[in-house]
């Protein structure tokens, strides 16, 4: 393993050619790293933690990766800069973080609809517990609510992995995708393996065409399009090696867990003995989320523990397709965590110095409820179970 110890060294394993090298990347270097594996040719970030590292390494690699990086004056103009490139046939990523994409969510609402003919990757650092920054938002709800595929890895691997895979797709799918991670992946540390340097898309011969012209006439064609490109995703979400099942498929308690909440879930299994007893559904492509692959999972279950960072996405999904496909809420799924690894939020709060008392609190409070609903038959409506366990409905 390459374990690099100063900028010059992670400039150099950054850029690295040799196929199956392994090197130990922060999660935010893994993404340059994927970037550059993907064949980028343009980025513009604005920088603010925890993305940072992104737009600094991008800015320093430029000359040697064989690729241009502009430092933009605000997310807004990044955003725009990255979607006229990408317009133009190039390989596109912008970085920011959580906040930054309220300022950039103009652009892309519409870019959503026009497309993209090389390919555009945004990269959206959310900042649970407020590390560095004046709020909290989930920014997976702007993949919902614009209509663009979202990777959410838990890994430096799945970082480097997935930032190449949603390069892939946007070009594949002519839209933009979204890669959004949190603080804990950004900033931690794994072993990763490199892989092979695409060819870069290069300059293209552009032909002005008022099919990118977002007027009415256009949006209505546009918006139909972006609704079918969605709906044809679901299929390719079920199908991605990014979401999977660890563990026993066919027991009759289950977990489904993205982002790092899978890291801490993997730990707690493992080390409470229960990893013949727990299957976990690892959810790396959040959106759209693979429906026939997760409503498989959930058949046969008694219990299904929900683990998230922030809001509630993946939860209120799997209600919906339980009651969608037939499925009663208390035989398919009960939901014992609301909100997962948010400061203040049920079960433990989230501090930078607390991580040994959240690993205990949480070994402790799923042992305690794998085994009372190992002991106890009964079904419990939603009424009981957010009485039983404190929380407001």
């Amino acid at each position: 393993v390459w374990n690099q110890h100063d900028k010059g060294d992670v400039m150099s394993v950054l850029l690295e050619r040799e196929i199956g090298k392994k090197a130990l990347l922060m999660g935010n270097e893994a993404l340059v790293r994927g970037a550059y594996e993907a064949g980028l040719d343009y980025a513009s970030c604005y920088p603010g933690t925890p993305s940072s590292e992104v737009s600094n390494l991008l800015y320093e690699l430029q000359g040697a990766g064989g690729f241009r990086m502009d430092f933009a004056t605000n997310e807004k103009v990044a955003m725009e800069a990255v979607a006229g490139a990408s317009m133009g046939g190039l390989n596109c990523l912008t970085a920011m973080k959580h906040v930054g994409l309220n300022v950039a969510s103009d652009p892309l609402g519409t870019l959503t609809y026009l497309g993209v003919r090389g390919s555009l990757v945004v990269y959206s650092a959310d900042d649970p517990s407020m590390f560095s920054s004046q709020n909290e938002q989930d920014n997976r709800q702007y993949a919902r609510l614009f209509g663009l595929p979202c990777f959410e890895p838990a890994t430096a691997q799945e970082m480097k992995d997935m930032t190449v895979a949603a390069f892939a797709l946007s070009a594949q799918m002519g839209m933009p995708v979204m890669v959004r991670a949190t603080t804990r992946v950004a900033h931690s540390r794994g072993v990763v393996e490199l892989g092979d340097i695409r060819p870069k898309a290069g300059p293209r011969h552009y032909e002005k065409d008022y099919a990118f012209v977002p007027l009415p006439g256009n949006a209505v064609r546009h918006h139909k399009r972006l609704v079918e490109r969605m709906r044809s995703l679901v299929p390719v979400s079920d199908a991605s090696p990014f979401n999977r099942v660890e563990g026993p498929a066919d027991t009759r308690l289950g977990v489904v867990a993205s982002s790092a909440a899978v890291n801490y879930v993997l730990d707690a299994v493992k080390e409470c003995g229960l990893s013949d007893t727990v299957g976990v559904f690892r959810l790396g492509m959040a959106w759209p989320l693979p429906e026939n692959a997760l409503l498989e999972f959930l058949r046969g279950k008694d219990t299904v523990l929900v683990l998230e960072e922030l809001e509630p996405l993946v939860e209120e999904a799997l209600r919906a397709m339980a009651q969608k496909n037939g499925l009663t809420l208390t035989d398919a799924i009960n939901v014992f965590f609301q909100q997962s690894l948010n400061a203040g939020g049920f079960p433990f709060a989230v501090t930078e110095d607390n991580a040994e008392i959240i690993k205990a609190k949480a070994l402790s409070r799923l042992t305690k409820q794998l085994q009372e609903a190992q002991d106890d038959p009964v079904s419990y409506s939603e009424d009981e179970v957010y009485k039983m366990f404190g929380v407001e409905k």
